[in-house]
């Protein structure tokens, strides 16, 4: 059974890893900095790694509206 997926994850699949938490918490802290997301910054990141190895700049930079259980999150608390 496959779950529904919200249609800003439509086409678009999860890469992920493990950082210690001193990691997290500067790109928390920056991505806050610049009102902007963990996705959009690891977009950047991603992007500058490709351009550094003469591959285009294929990553989505745009923070994408926030929602779902972060937006749950928020509105269950009020």
């Amino acid at each position: 059974m496959v779950a529904n997926k919200p249609p800003s994850r439509s086409g678009r699949r999860q890469i992920s890893g493990h950082f210690d938490p001193e990691v997290v918490k500067a790109l928390k802290r920056l991505a806050l900095e610049r009102d902007s997301t963990l996705q959009a910054l690891l977009g950047e990141a991603i992007n500058d790694f490709l351009s550094k190895n003469a591959l285009p700049r294929l990553a989505n930079e745009t923070p994408l509206p926030r929602g779902g259980a972060a937006l749950q999150r928020r509105v269950t608390k009020k």
